[in-house]
């Protein structure tokens, strides 16, 4: 019988995986623990992509395909789950990369982090970063965070700007949080213009799916330095990078300008990663988390970027966490190798040190 979206879709929920590669030439491939899986199927040509991906997409996709040769949707199976597409062009044939998104928020505090990011929902205002490279696991944060305001938190006005919507946030009990998800290219032409638009709306939290241009960073500090807290993404590994990808998005005449202007809203940066488990069941969390203090926000005032993450190394009195204490934790409880850890460290010295009393609790996550 030959492949179809819901079969193999499925196929990758039973393996576990986290993502669906399709290209022609090559079988389907699942992505499992972070390693890519070959499916059981045979190669896939131009014509039997298409007809994979055909029922998935809209009238409205298809010209999107046809006229700007890529396409971002989210799409939902009943009874089966709700996924992010990509699909795009590549050489002469459609190429797609799906994410299978989870099927539920899971509570904040079944992601393994500590408990210093729920209080990081109770700010009134400023800009609260969520970064790390594809994949770490950063919409799924910044779900968890919602959906604990609007269960747990103040009554709040929500608006978020996504691209695409990947996970359905229900609106809390009567009398608690108002939610309204927009999505970009549908229900608000780019994220700069849903942010401006946002302002308008009477937020108290302003979700952004990820900063990506100069206008949409700036369109966020606005809205973090004019009483809102925003909360929004990057793809950086660290706060010292996020800082610098942040100031340098602008001309060298605007810098020192951003710079103060992220040092008053600038809140907390949480640098995720996910790693393999060394019993090879899946994947673990580790995060640097800066909390911004009087010394870290001169830091950034002054352009010492470079020493943030020693900051944080020092700050667990204040909540942060470093990534190093993190994994020493994680391989001192022999969940992940030493090779795993040792890689992603900046300081290997740490491992088996008094450095892990600074690490969080561990808990199991839900990535």
């Amino acid at each position: 019988m030959p492949a179809n979206i819901q079969g193999l879709l499925k196929e990758v929920h039973a393996l576990n995986g986290s993502d669906l590669h399709l290209v022609a030439g090559l079988p389907p491939m699942a992505r499992v623990a972070g390693e890519m899986t070959p499916l059981q199927h045979p190669p896939l040509d131009a014509k039997a992509l298409r007809e994979i991906l055909d029922p998935a997409m809209t009238d409205e996709h298809r010209k999107t395909l046809q006229t700007e040769q890529r396409a971002n949707f989210s799409y939902s199976i009943a009874g089966q789950g709700r996924y992010r597409f990509n699909v795009c062009q590549s050489l002469g044939s459609y190429s797609a990369t799906i994410r299978l998104l989870l099927g539920s928020i899971p509570p904040l505090a079944n992601l393994g982090l500590p408990a210093v990011v729920a209080t990081l929902t109770e700010r009134r205002a400023g800009i609260v970063l969520v970064t790390g490279a594809t994949g770490s696991g950063k919409s799924t944060t910044l779900a968890a965070m919602l959906q604990h305001v609007n269960l747990h938190g103040r009554p709040s006005k929500i608006v978020t700007i996504e691209d695409p919507i990947e996970n359905l946030i229900p609106n809390g009990p009567p009398g608690r949080s108002v939610i309204m998800q927009r999505e970009v290219g549908f229900d608000t032409p780019s994220f700069e213009d849903g942010l401006m638009d946002s302002l308008r709306q009477d937020p108290d939290i302003i979700c952004v799916g990820e900063m990506r241009s100069p206008k949409s960073i700036m369109a966020a500090l606005l809205a973090a330095e004019t009483g809102h807290l925003v909360l929004t993404t990057l793809h950086t590994k660290d706060a010292a990078k996020s800082a610098q990808r942040i100031i340098t998005a602008v001309s060298l005449e605007a810098q020192e300008s951003l710079r103060e202007q992220l040092a008053m809203t600038l809140d907390a940066v949480i640098s995720q990663q996910l790693l393999p488990r060394s019993d090879r069941k899946g994947l673990v969390l580790v995060a640097d988390i800066l909390i911004a203090t009087p010394a870290t926000r001169q830091l950034v005032r002054e352009n010492r970027l470079e020493q943030i993450n020693d900051a944080i190394l020092s700050g667990g009195h204040v909540g942060m966490v470093s990534k190093d204490a993190w994994l020493a934790k994680l391989f001192e409880k022999r969940i992940v190798s030493k090779e795993t850890a040792t890689a992603n460290m900046r300081n290997p010295s740490l491992l088996g040190s008094a450095a892990t009393q600074a690490a969080p609790a561990l808990t199991q996550n839900a990535f």
